[in-house]
């Protein structure tokens, strides 16, 4: 340990700065801030091993106070240098007295200088190592996990460090559950973030928070559900409360309760960082595949296939570094491709769209057979004139019937003689299909012949508006390509909803006020849906849902005789609304 010396005489400075041996000086001094400055902190230059373990132990300490987000688990310098007191010599003061002594001392002596967790932490922490686990898994995969206690650093709280290869496997749902240490003060933040209305059915939150978190169990897999609709099922449940995902949305979460992504090259440098998920992979995506698939197996990928020109296609592949892919078959529209894919769930769905496009190609002379074999009668094709021609009739019903067909298959083949196994099925399905089709088509264009004439008022400017929706109702049901792409229990009930369009206009002609005041009643729930249908954001299910109600409503105010396939009310309507 080296000291500054002065000399000085009679007040004159002989020497100002000079280098000595502080140990010679003051010996039991240098020992002791040897031990706090050296030993307790590892700022030593030391050939001993207990120096190195040391550190490793203090690390993995400060790792749990990262972890558990709390200050003064660790002890202080000075009960950190008491751990050596009686351990060491007196004498030692210096790395290499320190050494000299070590490699002399005993077995138990050089044991007895190593920490264990016990040693640098203040009080037992009760930490799980399961609450804070130091991987992720995305797929087959795992990505490390990085704590920090650090309020205001860009990095506080946990940090998945990803490679660009995984970016696209990562899922944001499963990120959103964090680790299982935090997710009891994540659910509390949420549930405090809740509207007040909302907010006052779950006080405490500290104690809603903990019994959903006890609800879910010790699963250790990434759960793939939001984090907010599990949570809104769980508190609608227990309280009988009426909360969705949605209400969550305005809550407002502190960083460290948000993970955070670090997206690294393969050497480990950042490419990229923040909390927002989506967006890395927005901006990253295209890099994130071309890196996947380099690292994958790019022997395997194959462009412009014309047909199923393999003998088989593995459920999955794993490269030499040890990366797992899923290969699947890919619909570019004009081409099929064969490419890897990150996780399976992504591989499945893109190999169905993939397969269901070759099928189309291998299927088109069977597809051709069927519009000329359907059995359409003159009649019908007469029938259908006003909405279309014959020809787009057949391919209308065609199209539907190979769709369906389609759709109740499981389009997973893997190998050419599945393949071919699944095509020669379709073939010989599609033509009975399609006559299925037919006899519903007939029963529709029926009944829209007979309500044709109904659709002209029987004078100039007579109840305009009320003919106009039923125009309007006429034009939404029989778009283009309806036949097509309707799902066929929907297309059942079109008799029907064309025979009261019909009763309506009858008695349109003799009460027309009447008429109006009902029509009023369904455009409240009509102008709604055509709102949240133009806005493009609305929630399918839901729009879907309205859109058929609205129908059944119109049966139950202008032909309420030939009754509704279901029950329909305002605040039925009302719901669907509310949830869009």
């Amino acid at each position: 340990m080296i000291a500054f010396e002065q000399v000085i005489l009679f007040g004159l400075i002989l020497v100002e700065r000079r280098a000595v041996q502080y140990g010679r000086q003051e010996p039991e001094l240098a020992h002791e801030i040897f031990v706090r400055e050296a030993l307790a902190t590892g700022e030593i230059n030391a050939r001993a091993d207990f120096i190195q373990a040391n550190q490793r132990t203090l690390s993995k300490a400060a790792e749990i106070e990262a972890r558990q987000r709390r200050s003064g688990l660790l002890k202080s310098p000075e009960e950190l240098a008491g751990f050596f007191a009686g351990k060491v010599p007196a004498d030692i003061h210096t790395s290499a007295a320190l050494d000299s002594w070590y490699r002399k001392a005993t077995p138990a002596e050089q044991a007895g200088l190593r920490w264990s967790l016990a040693d640098v932490l203040s009080s037992t922490p009760g930490f799980a190592a399961e609450a804070f686990p130091t991987t992720l898994a995305v797929g087959a995969h795992e990505v490390r996990l990085e704590y920090r206690f650090v309020p205001g650093d860009p990095a506080d709280g946990v940090t998945a460090h990803v490679p660009l290869a995984l970016l696209n496997a990562m899922s944001a749902h499963a990120c959103e559950w964090l680790v299982p240490g935090l997710l009891n003060e994540k659910v509390a933040e949420l549930i405090r973030g809740l509207p007040k209305s909302l907010r006052r059915n779950f006080v405490p939150a500290p104690d809603f928070a903990r019994a959903f978190v006890e609800s879910l169990g010790k699963q250790r897999a990434p759960r793939q559900q939001p984090l907010t609709e599990s949570l809104a099922e769980y508190l609608e449940k227990v309280t009988g409360v009426d909360i969705s995902a949605n209400d969550f949305s305005a809550t407002g979460l502190p960083a460290h309760l948000l993970m955070r992504f670090r997206v690294e090259d393969e050497k480990g440098r950042q490419l990229a960082e923040g909390r927002d998920l989506a967006a890395i992979q927005k901006s990253w995506a295209s890099a994130a595949r071309e890196a996947f698939s380099q690292r994958a197996d790019a022997e395997l990928t194959r462009e412009d296939l014309s047909g199923f020109d393999l003998e088989d296609i593995p459920e999955s592949i794993r490269s030499p570094e040890g990366l797992v892919a899923w290969p699947a078959l890919v619909d570019l529209g004009d081409s099929v491709a064969l490419r890897v894919f990150e996780n399976a769930d992504d591989a499945r769905e893109q190999h169905r769209h993939g397969l269901e496009r070759l099928l189309r190609r291998a299927l088109a002379d069977k597809v051709k057979q069927a519009r000329r074999q359907l059995p359409l009668a003159n009649l019908t094709a007469l029938k259908w004139a006003a909405l279309g021609s014959a020809e787009t009739l057949r391919a209308d019903l065609v199209e539907a019937a190979l769709a369906e067909r389609l759709q109740a298959h499981v389009l997973d083949a893997r190998t050419r003689a599945a393949f071919e196994s699944l095509r020669s099925q379709l073939g010989s399905e599609l033509f009975a299909a399609a006559v299925e089709r037919l006899k519903l088509a007939e029963a529709i264009i029926e009944a829209h012949a007979e309500l044709m004439p109904w659709l002209e008022p029987p004078l100039l400017g007579f109840a305009t508006a009320n003919y106009e929706d039923l125009l309007e109702q006429r034009d939404e049901l029989l778009s283009p390509g309806f036949l097509r792409d309707t799902d066929p229990r929907r297309l059942a009930h079109y008799p029907r909803y064309l025979r009261g369009m019909r009763l309506r206009a009858e008695r349109l002609r003799q009460d027309p006020s009447r008429d109006q005041a009902r029509m009023f009643n369904v455009h409240t729930y009509w102008r709604e849906y055509l709102k949240h249908r133009a806005s493009g954001n609305a929630d399918p299910d839901a729009l879907e849902e309205l859109r058929w109600l609205i129908e059944e409503l119109r049966v139950s105010v202008f032909a309420q005789e030939l009754r509704t396939a279901e029950p329909v009310s305002p605040k039925r309507l009302a719901s669907v609304l509310a949830r869009l």
